[in-house]
């Protein structure tokens, strides 16, 4: 879980000294005393019973065993946001100021303000059209449907976050991401408000547009040749590789020699197919000049699905499906190595140019 609060602190570009960089805003570092941060501790946890979250800046890094003591006193260190900063949860009833202010040294406490919840494309107040499920009328929708994900604190209940999502927002889960307590979800823009009021939330990005198939690579800017020659001799023997595309590579192909398995219904992909081949196939089919970067290797082939199949027309990408076939593929098949030559994030259908590079939810997920 400690990658899930890269996405929110954002480290694209230039980054302001002494300051928190959130995707949505730079919030300067505010040194306070010991007693107004006593003071705010204690109206933080009067106002409930439930576990509230919070930023919370130390003079250095907190280490694991300090970490246990904050807990004792009632303040659960969660997600790292850079430096010595992370969001953190309060249990009113174990909350003890005095005791978390002599446990550790304490720069500052402040709520975690809703509009750090977002990301800036939605907390600029624009809106991801590419996400809506009805294309032809996006200009005539004054209050659209959009897709998004919805990133929930490590400490709550996902369960009723899925339901409340429909009750409390009007909204529809397609997935839920248990690997970052995450949801995929469709729901009116104008709840997007609302949404991130909820204490529970911890972050909310547009859903990425559908993934297309890339690939570009060759053995000498790889230097494959080189890792298959002496004194190396490496070719990936015993190594299990999942390849997740577009589609199911073809395991018929003459050049897998029977090291390949199709383990999803998606569809069969020729791009797949290439792919396993420039990953693993043995050449046997030209002599060997078109072999792969490591031809012994055992692959696992996987393909891109949607809840509903195509017929539902997402216009997103789901990685619900992405976390299923990459537990599966580790847990039951032994891979330890993936290959995604798919992508998003370009002009051509709408998605903003300025997001490339960007560390997102699906990016976390995969890593």
């Amino acid at each position: 879980m400690t990658l899930s609060i890269a996405i929110v602190f954002s480290t694209v570009g230039a980054l302001t000294p002494n300051a928190f960089h959130f995707q949505s805003e730079v919030v300067p570092y505010n040194d306070m005393s010991k007693g107004v941060m006593a003071v705010e501790l204690m109206q933080l946890t009067a106002t409930g019973s439930e576990a509230m979250h919070v930023v919370v800046r130390f003079d250095a890094p907190v280490d694991a065993k300090t970490k246990a003591s904050l807990q004792e006193s009632g303040l659960f260190v969660q997600y790292p946001l850079g430096g010595a900063a992370y969001v953190a949860a309060l249990v009113p009833q174990l909350v003890d100021p005095r005791g978390v202010l002599a446990l550790a040294q304490i720069r500052e406490i402040r709520p975690f303000e809703p509009v750090w919840k977002l990301h800036s494309f939605l907390a600029d107040g624009r809106v991801p059209t590419w996400t809506m499920p009805t294309p032809t009328t996006r200009a005539a929708q004054g209050d659209p449907i959009v897709a998004l994900y919805v990133m929930y604190h490590e400490d709550v209940n996902m369960q009723r976050c899925e339901q409340d999502m429909a009750q409390l927002f009007g909204g529809k889960v397609r997935s839920s991401l248990t690997t970052s307590n995450t949801l995929v979800v469709e729901l009116r823009y104008s709840e997007i408000d609302y949404l991130i009021e909820d204490d529970r939330v911890l972050y909310v990005e547009p859903a990425l547009p559908k993934f297309k198939e890339l690939n570009n690579s060759n053995r000498v800017v790889t230097q494959a040749d080189t890792a298959q020659s002496f004194p190396y001799s490496l070719d990936g023997d015993g190594v299990v590789v999942m390849v997740y595309d577009g589609g199911y590579g073809y395991s018929g192909h003459g050049d897998f020699g029977g090291r390949h398995t199709s383990r999803d219904s998606s569809s069969l992909s020729n791009h797949a197919t290439h792919v396993a081949g420039t990953i693993g196939g043995d050449g046997s089919g030209s002599g060997g000049q078109y072999r792969g970067m490591a031809p012994a290797v055992t692959i696992e082939s996987y393909g891109f699905e949607q809840e509903g199949g195509l017929q539902e027309g997402f216009l997103y990408t789901d990685p619900g499906d992405l976390e299923q076939d990459y537990s599966q593929a580790i847990t039951s098949y032994g891979a330890v190595l993936a290959n995604n030559s798919i992508g998003t994030n370009t002009a051509s259908n709408g998605f903003p140019c300025e997001w490339t590079g960007n560390y997102g939810i699906t990016s976390n997920l995969i890593d």
